[in-house]
């Protein structure tokens, strides 16, 4: 042990022992030099001299730290070696284990969870991605993950971690603790990634529940059987991450951080829905296998044999996604692209699969290589081309890049492609004539009207509805044209009563009204018109709550934003009240409140005006995590200041 007020090699004194473990010591210290707290490890050589592994597996931990850069992680300052010591010095890291938030609250609120999860995911997902090899932490648990006072996470205890290699078949020692340990990490085989994320599913179970495997009953349950209030989505994550079988787990963190971004998405009603959404794609499969059974031998039999196989990997694919596996719904469409090289199907499936996953780029990277490898001569195939146009188009708004695949379509077989290209022509111009831009907008519109109902018929209406959206400031009466044109392409899915395409725009749709009438009531003179439209945003935007629009938090925000526009300052602050209720810790929902506050006192005569209440907001905002870097609560406290409140 050292003494305390020991200074280590000319610099670092020892002020206190701040923690034990099996195999070190741990001290606050003062680096003289710099004047900052530091931490020292004390790595003793004499009390481990029998045990090489646990020394070698301390030193890999330092030695593993100084290469690493992540705000998620401690840093490194020093490594000193003297004959019967390790020294490793570290940054201080001010907070408290999850351990002891545990010990002392019981369980955790699911809301905190879900934001550590992302953190650790995140965190996690950078340790997997170093090369030349990926180091697989090993000791996930809530003991070795620290929370700082502003609500970061900083993972700690690197003494198990290793790099990994495929050429090993198997792990040289089992390292791990009990009950947060992957079986592949008991049973000493190799261990990966998927450990990981195992050891972090069951991390979080024990933090939501309050439940350890090592208490009874031993075993992992459904979170909901604890605690029905639980999140649906939480526990299907949770659930995930912990399969006995690695094969069955999220495959990296990235996936595993993308359920943890759209958690909402993960409930039966959302599952539902994505049924729904492809009971109507999978008829056609079923009506061909009946189809063929009738069909003739030969050269026929054989292609509707390969169109069955190609659809039955499509229809998995989609199945796949909807159960949450998307790296093997990946897989599936790529398998498809290899039994039938040339239909579009699964090429613009796996493109919308990139989308939906908020990776356009890789997706169209990964479509660009097909189209300049040839390959299935899908460089001439007009749907795919027109995919790639029109994801350039209407998702990165890159209308050079789409204009490029609009002019290579075969204009005969897809007529639709001379008005995108003409349309991305205007766009891609550095000096846009926006008389002459209108005028090719209501050309296409007429042309699409007269366009048999179907689905390619609603698709371009919702392209139109977009541009005159993004170019509402450019366009005279471009709200009331969006407006209009939503509301044909509506009165269009009535009549089809097709399932898929009213899931597929249902909610986009709602979403384009409530915009647009929002807009167009802020920019109108006259109170009267103005205030239907605000009604009419009001209206659209409840909608979207109904459906189970996955940004809640911004549409409670938005309906209080509306009624302040509409001078109705008691029911803006009542309705902020209401959102803060479900969404306590929203940010911005708070500000908005604030801000309304002093509105409403502002208006007032000077001696009657107390700021009692917007102080209150003010300060419970103050206390929420990110409040300080959020530029609306800046502007909110300047705002405080000048009037002498803060």
């Amino acid at each position: 042990m050292i003494q305390i007020g020991t200074i280590i090699d000319d610099r670092y004194e020892i002020l206190k022992e701040i923690g034990r473990g099996g195999m070190s010591v741990v001290y606050l210290a003062m680096d003289n030099r710099l004047n900052k707290s530091l931490v020292v490890k004390d790595i003793r050589k004499r009390s481990y001299g029998n045990n090489e592994l646990l020394i070698n597996s301390l030193v890999v931990e330092a030695n593993m730290l100084k290469k690493l850069d992540h705000g998620s992680l401690p840093k490194i300052y020093d490594i000193i070696e003297s004959e019967g010591d390790i020294y490793v010095v570290m940054d201080y890291i001010e907070g408290e284990s999850l351990k002891e938030r545990l010990k002392r609250d019981g369980k955790i609120p699911a809301r905190e969870v879900i934001e550590w999860a992302k953190q650790l995911s995140e965190v996690l997902g950078y340790l997997h991605s170093r090369k030349p090899y990926p180091i697989i932490y090993r000791d996930m648990k809530p003991d070795n993950v620290m929370l700082t006072p502003e609500g970061k996470i900083k993972l700690i205890d690197f003494g198990i971690a290793r790099e990994f290699k495929t050429e090993n078949l198997s792990d040289t020692t089992n390292l791990g603790t009990k009950g947060y340990a992957a079986p592949e990490q008991i049973s000493g085989r190799q261990t990966d990634a998927k450990t990981d994320i195992y050891s972090l599913g069951i991390t979080l179970y024990h933090l939501v529940t309050g439940k350890s495997l090592s208490e009874p009953p031993f075993e992992i349950r459904p979170i909901r059987e604890w605690d029905p209030s639980l999140p649906e989505g939480l526990e299907h994550i949770i659930k995930k991450c912990t399969q006995a079988e690695p094969a069955n787990r999220y495959q990296n963190c990235e996936e595993l951080s993308y359920d943890l971004e759209h958690i909402n998405r993960l409930t039966k009603g959302y599952k539902n829905m994505l049924i729904k959404k492809l009971s109507m794609f999978l008829i056609p499969a079923v009506l061909f296998l009946a189809f063929s059974t009738t069909s003739a031998l030969g050269y026929k039999g054989m292609k509707n044999e390969q169109f069955q196989d190609y659809m039955n990997l499509v229809n998995q694919a989609s199945i796949a996604l909807m159960d949450g596996e998307q790296t093997e719904a990946i897989k599936l469409l790529e398998s498809a692209t290899r039994v039938d090289k040339e239909r579009p199907e699964a090429y613009i499936n796996l493109l919308d699969l990139y989308i939906n996953r908020n990776q356009t780029d890789e997706g169209l990277a990964k479509m660009e290589s097909y189209i300049q490898d040839k390959y299935g001569a899908v460089h001439e195939n007009n749907e795919v081309l027109f995919k790639m146009g029109m994801t350039y188009f209407d998702v990165k708004r890159d209308y050079n890049n789409a204009l490029k695949y609009f002019q290579q379509i075969d204009e005969k077989e897809l007529p639709d492609a001379q008005y995108y290209k003409a349309l991305a022509t205007t766009l891609s111009s550095l000096n846009i004539d926006y008389n002459k831009f209108a005028g090719d907008l209501q050309e296409f519109q007429q042309y699409n009207d007269g366009l048999a109902n179907d689905s390619k018929k609603i698709d371009n209406y919702n392209s139109l509805a977009n541009i005159y959206i993004s170019y509402k400031s450019q366009i005279p009466d471009a709200n009331t044209q969006a407006i209009e044109i939503v509301q044909k392409a509506k009165n269009l899915l009535a009549k089809l009563e097709n399932e898929q395409l009213q899931f597929k725009y249902e909610m986009e749709f709602e979403q384009k009204l409530a915009q647009a009438y929002y807009s167009r009531g802020v920019n109108s003179e006259d109170k009267a018109s103005a205030r239907s439209d605000f009604e009419l945003a009001i209206e659209h935007y409840n909608n979207l709550l109904v459906l189970n629009a996955p940004d809640q938090e911004d549409i409670f925000v938005k309906i209080g934003v509306i009624y302040q526009e509409m001078g109705e300052f008691s029911r803006s602050a009542e309705h902020f009240q209401t959102t803060l209720k479900k969404f306590p810790d929203s940010i911005s929902a708070h500000v908005k409140l604030g801000n309304l506050l002093l509105d409403i006192e502002q208006n007032k005569e000077e001696g009657k005006r107390n700021y009692t209440e917007a102080k209150k907001t003010y300060e419970k905002a103050s206390t929420l995590q990110g409040a300080k870097e959020d530029e609306a609560f800046k502007k909110l406290t300047r705002r405080m200041e000048n009037l002498n409140i803060l």
